[in-house]
């Protein structure tokens, strides 16, 4: 599992980022573009639509609960980097 501030995301070219906080904070706050949400607790119930050929960049609130979710799909061999700072750290343009 790698490590990078969630504000480095936007110098990577189309990457595969995986929001995994609850809907209702998706609902108050946004995302970044292109996220593809799953809650962090249906992440392993849907492993089928994240991708094992592609980076995965994984995002929360802070950056707490999308390590855990790193360092599990990690061991399950996916390529996971976790976006430190979270969603409250992130300062480009979110959408709802």
């Amino acid at each position: 599992m790698e490590k990078m501030d969630v504000n480095e995301i936007e110098k990577i070219e189309k990457p595969y980022i995986l929001d995994v906080r609850e809907k209702f904070e998706l609902l108050e706050t946004g995302t970044i573009k292109g996220a593809h949400h799953i809650p962090m607790m249906q992440v392993f119930e849907s492993l089928n639509k994240i991708p094992k050929d592609k980076k995965i960049y994984v995002l929360c609130r802070s950056g707490r609960r999308s390590e855990m979710v790193c360092q599990e799909l990690s061991e399950l061999g996916y390529d996971t980097v976790n976006l430190e700072g979270g969603i409250i750290n992130y300062k480009g343009k979110l959408e709802k």
